[in-house]
C-alpha cells in the first residue's frame, strides 16, 4: 500500500456547498443525487514525445502519429461526454482509465491550483497550438485534462492518480488509473498488485458521511485464461482491502468501479475458466436482496439493475461486453449514510459523439490524419444520494439473478444496407473525412488485387482486406485475383494502410 500522488483543485463554491452539507446547513442540497462515472478514455497521452506505445510517440512528418492537435481533439471530446451529464454540470466523481504515466518527471505539476492560476489568462487550445512550448510539452496528461475541464466550464474537480510500483514492467508503466472528484477528498492511497496496475482508493466526504471509491483497471483479455490468472490477483487485492474496510464498519459505503476487463457474467460467459476474479474472488453478484441482510454476499453488481439486453459498455468480435462496471456494498442500500438510487445505472451513449453508425457502436479513437473518435468503451454512470433513513426499494426482476451464458450479439447480421454509404465517397476524401469515417461500415464495390496478403482495389485505390473470423478470411482468400465483388466492410487502419474489415458472413452475401 502506498500514498497516491494527488493534484488538488477545488473551486470555492463547490467546496462551500459540500461543507454546508457536512455541517447540516443545507439539507435540500444534501438530498440531491450525485453521479459517479466509470470512464475509460482510451489512451489519453501527453505530448512530451516520450510514450509507451509507438503510435503515441510523435514522429516528424508522419501525419498518423500522435500530436498536440490530437490531444486537443481528445480533450474536447471528453469534455463533451462529461457535459452530457447533469445538464452540463458533469458527473461528481469519475473513475478514469488509461491516463498515461508521466515519463518526464522533471515537468511534474504538484500544485494544480497554482498551475491553473498561472495559465488562467489563456486556454488549453492556445497552449496546444500557437503557444505550445517545450515547457508545456512536458506537462503530465492529468494537468492537460484539468485545464481543459476548467476552460470548458467543468470546474471544481480534484484529480488523483495512481502510483506505479518501482519494479513495474513496461505494461504497468504505460497507463494508470485516475479519479476526478468534486466531493472533498479525505484520504487516498494505491494498493499494488503483482504484475498488474494498482487499485486507486479515495475516501470522500459526502455531507459528513465517508464513502470509499476503489478505481480499477484489471489485466486485459477477458476470454484469456492466462490473463484471468492475473486478474485473480487484482480481485484479491480489492477483496482484501474491502474486508479491512468492512471489518471496521460492516455498513461502510464502498463503490468499486472501472475497467475490469472482465464480463459481469465471466464464469457463465467463459465456462472453461475454473475460477474467476470478479465473481469467485471478489464476490460480485446480482442478488439485490443482500441489502436487507447482515451476512452472506456483500457486493451487488449494478449491471443486474438492467435487463440483460441492456447490459453493455463495449464491443469485441461482434459481441457486446461489460468490461466497465460499478459495484456497491450493502451499506449503499441500508438507508443510512449514502445510498445507491436503484435503477439509475446507464451507459453514456451519444450518437455522433461517442457512438457511431447504424449499430451505435463505441466510436473508437484513431490517430489517422488529424485524429477522430472518442473511446472503445462507453462510460457507465450511476446515481447516489444522502440516505433518507429508509432503505431504497429494489424492484424484483423477472430475469432473476443467474446471468445468461450466451453473449449479447451487436447485430452485424441485421444491418440495414439502405443506411450505408458506398465506399466510392472515400476516393477524394480529405484526411479529416477519412479519420471521421474510421469504424464506419460501407458498401464496397471492389476488385481483388492480392490474395496473400488480402488486398482489394476500390476506385483505383488499394485497401487491405481482413476478417477476425478465420473461416470467413479463408473464404475471401478463395476468390481469384481480378474478381469484382460487392460486400460490406468496416473502414480501419492497419500498419499505416487503410483496410476494410468484414465482420460477419452476411456481409459477403
Amino acid at each position: 500500500m502506498q500514498k497516491s500522488f494527488v493534484l488538488f483543485v477545488l473551486a470555492g463554491t463547490a467546496l462551500a456547498a459540500w461543507t454546508a452539507q457536512a455541517e447540516g446547513t443545507n439539507a435540500p442540497a444534501a438530498s440531491k443525487p450525485f453521479v459517479v462515472m466509470a470512464y475509460n478514455v482510451e489512451n489519453l497521452m501527453d505530448v512530451d514525445r516520450v510514450a509507451p506505445y509507438d503510435e503515441y510517440a510523435e514522429i516528424p512528418d508522419d501525419p498518423n502519429s500522435y500530436s498536440p492537435g490530437k490531444l486537443l481533439r481528445k480533450l474536447k471530446t471528453i469534455a463533451k461526454v462529461l457535459k452530457s451529464i447533469q445538464s452540463g454540470k458533469g458527473p461528481d466523481v469519475v473513475i478514469l482509465n488509461e491516463l498515461e504515466v508521466d515519463h518526464t518527471p522533471e515537468s511534474t505539476v504538484t500544485d494544480l491550483k497554482e498551475f491553473l492560476k498561472k495559465y488562467e489568462g489563456t486556454t488549453y487550445e492556445k497552449m496546444l497550438t500557437t503557444e505550445l512550448s517545450d515547457e508545456l510539452r512536458g506537462l503530465p496528461v492529468e494537468a492537460w485534462l484539468l485545464k481543459a475541464l476548467e476552460d470548458e466550464g467543468l470546474k471544481g474537480y480534484a484529480i488523483l492518480v495512481g502510483d506505479v510500483p518501482p519494479d513495474a514492467d513496461e505494461h504497468e508503466k504505460a497507463i494508470k488509473v485516475g479519479i476526478l472528484s468534486r466531493i472533498p477528498v479525505l484520504d487516498h492511497k494505491t494498493h499494488f498488485t503483482e504484475k498488474a496496475r494498482g487499485i486507486l482508493e479515495a475516501k470522500l466526504d459526502v455531507g459528513g458521511h465517508p464513502i470509499f471509491v476503489l478505481g480499477n483497471h484489471w489485466k486485459s483479455g477477458a476470454g484469456n485464461p492466462a490473463m484471468e490468472n492475473v486478474r485473480l490477483g487484482n480481485a484479491k487485492t480489492v477483496r482484501d482491502r474491502l474486508d479491512q474496510i468492512l471489518k471496521e464498519d460492516p455498513h461502510s459505503d464502498v463503490i468499486i468501479g472501472g475497467d475490469f476487463n472482465t464480463q459481469y457474467n465471466q464464469g457463465q460467459r467463459y465456462p472453461f475458466m475454473p475460477k474467476t476474479g470478479l465473481q469467485d474472488v471478489l464476490g460480485s453478484q446480482g442478488e439485490a436482496g443482500i441489502f436487507a441482510k447482515t451476512d452472506g454476499p456483500d457486493l451487488y453488481n449494478l449491471w443486474f439493475d438492467l435487463a440483460p439486453e441492456k447490459r453493455f459498455s463495449d464491443e469485441y468480435g461482434g459481441e457486446w461486453g461489460t468490461l466497465i462496471q460499478l459495484l456497491v456494498t450493502r451499506g449503499l442500500g441500508d438507508g443510512q449514510g449514502v445510498d445507491y438510487v436503484p435503477g439509475s445505472i446507464t451507459q453514456v451513449r451519444i450518437s455522433d459523439l461517442n457512438a457511431q453508425g447504424p449499430l451505435q457502436l463505441p466510436w473508437r479513437w484513431t490517430n489517422y490524419g488529424p485524429g477522430w473518435g472518442a473511446s472503445d468503451h462507453f462510460p457507465v454512470t450511476a446515481e447516489f444520494q444522502i440516505a433518507s433513513g429508509q432503505p431504497p426499494l429494489f424492484p424484483s426482476h423477472s430475469w432473476g439473478t443467474v446471468a445468461p451464458k450466451e453473449a449479447l450479439k451487436v447485430g452485424f447480421d441485421r444491418i440495414d444496407r439502405d443506411k450505408l454509404r458506398n465506399a466510392s465517397v472515400l476516393k477524394n476524401a480529405t484526411p479529416e473525412e477519412l479519420a471521421k469515417a474510421m469504424g464506419e461500415i460501407f458498401i464496397v464495390d471492389a476488385t481483388f488485387s492480392k490474395i496473400r496478403p488480402l488486398e482489394v482495389e476500390v476506385d483505383g485505390k488499394s485497401y487491405s482486406l481482413h476478417s477476425y473470423d478465420k473461416n470467413l478470411k479463408d473464404v475471401l482468400r478463395m476468390e481469384p485475383k481480378g474478381k469484382a465483388m460487392k460486400f460490406l466492410g468496416e473502414l480501419g487502419l492497419y500498419k499505416g494502410k487503410l483496410q476494410f474489415v468484414v465482420q460477419d458472413p452476411s456481409w459477403i452475401k
